[in-house]
């Protein structure tokens, strides 16, 4: 009595059906498996290239100093300028990204804002009180206590120094807010650095 199944009969023909189900089941696992890996893939890549793609936001005013910090005698007082910076993906805190100097007049509650980098090759310019002008340690530049360079023809640098501009606003508070920038040096127009 032989006891033959019709489906052990059907798998005997060459393992056809087999091949074609490990084939299907091996597909449905790389693509699920692409899936799966493919998510933390791409998100991590977002994370990542995030901070490239991000714009800078503009600087705006910065706070610098109060009005009573500066005297009303028409010298030149010196303050850093100093800010949050942030690159790609880092953040500094109080940061010092450079310096003006802020001068009253006698009487006036009128401030004049000079950025403290000389237009000619970029150093720092120190105030001679005794003298009242602003003189270049690195050449012989020499501005008068507006920032009007002293003898343009024999001076070096292109340009006065630079001026920037005071919120109005803050400072009718009492506050000193300026819209620091630094510009080129060894150009005769105020071109923003970027």
């Amino acid at each position: 009595m032989a006891d033959s199944s019709p489906d052990v009969a059907e798998n005997t023909d060459g393992n056809g059906g087999e091949d074609r189900r490990g084939f299907v089941t091996r597909l449905m696992a790389v693509i699920c498996g692409g899936i799966a890996g493919a998510v933390p893939f791409f998100s991590g890549l977002v994370v990542i290239l995030d901070p490239l793609r991000r714009k800078a936001g503009g600087k705006g005013f910065l706070r610098v100093t109060t009005l009573d910090s500066v005297p009303d005698d028409g010298i030149a007082r010196y303050f850093p300028v100093v800010t949050d910076r942030t690159d790609a993906w880092n953040r500094y805190l109080d940061e010092p990204i450079g310096a003006v100097f802020l001068r009253r007049e006698p009487g006036s509650d009128e401030l004049q804002c000079l950025n403290a980098i000389c237009p000619h090759a970029g150093c720092f310019v120190d105030f001679n009180i005794p003298d009242k002008q602003f003189q270049c340690p690195c050449h012989d530049s020499n501005f008068d206590v507006g920032g009007t360079r002293i003898n343009p023809e024999a001076c070096p640098s292109p340009r006065d120094l630079d001026t920037l501009e005071i919120d109005p606003q803050h400072l009718k508070e009492g506050e000193v807010w300026v819209d620091f920038k630094n510009f080129l040096a060894a150009t005769p127009d105020k071109i923003e650095k970027q």
